[in-house]
């Protein structure tokens, strides 16, 4: 079987990186989480005197998308190397402009690399359609590990992760503020690359956010016909 892109899309706290590491653990993807990797530089005590990292930091801290022009760069140079290793990728939320999408005359955009080492075929577009009101309410109550950044489950009484120990976190990105700006970006510069892409020929799976996880899963491997 031909390896696969799947490309989840989704408003905050839709589920998308929940359904990509269940993809990743049970089909073989390397989950490429775009939004973290982004947080684990601007947010990398070694990096703050770069004039760059400091820019897209501020961006990052208050809901605004970063620089598009420098993402595409970090993930441009990573699914190439994924590919080249012979993997499937899976991205939750990434790419998230119109530009990191599909570029323009000076620059490559993602689906351009995409297709060239998997082909059109093989790319997969999951949207995750959830209300306004889910999105805040998961947001507002997340947590994480400080340490291994895996999530603690808001109704736990426990406030330490069950993975590692690390003691849990509040993100900057999950204050209700902050989740009204990140709502507002997503409506209005990623939706647009579903559209664009469904043009391409590019293959639209719409699955509704609201169920468990677990659900939510089912729907979608069936819908991409995984075994």
């Amino acid at each position: 079987m031909s390896k696969q892109v799947v490309i989840i899309y989704g408003p905050p706290g839709s589920g998308k990186g929940t359904q990509a590491d269940l993809l990743m653990r049970k089909y073989n993807f390397i989950h490429f989480d775009t939004g973290r990797y982004i947080e684990s530089l601007v947010h990398d005590p070694k990096l703050r005197k770069n004039p760059v990292i400091r820019r897209e930091g501020k961006l990052f801290d208050t809901g605004i998308l970063c620089t598009p022009s420098w993402v595409l760069k970090v993930v441009r140079e990573a699914v190439q190397k994924i590919a080249k290793a012979g993997y499937g990728v899976i991205f939750s939320g990434s790419p998230r402009t119109l530009f990191e999408a599909f570029g323009d005359k000076s620059h490559k955009g993602l689906f351009a690399v995409l297709t060239r080492f998997y082909g059109k075929k093989n790319i997969n577009i999951v949207r995750l359609k959830i209300r306004s009101q889910t999105s805040i309410k998961r947001n507002s109550n997340r947590w994480v590990c400080s340490v291994c950044g895996l999530p603690i489950l808001a109704a736990s009484k426990l406030r330490n992760c069950s993975f590692c120990s690390g003691p849990a976190k509040r993100r900057t990105l999950d204050k209700p503020e902050v989740i009204k700006v990140r709502l507002k970006e997503y409506e209005e510069r990623t939706l647009p690359i579903v559209k664009e892409a469904k043009k391409l020929g590019i293959k639209i799976m719409e699955i509704d956010g609201e169920p468990a996880p677990y659900k939510v899963h089912g729907q979608i491997v069936k819908r991409l016909k995984l075994k």
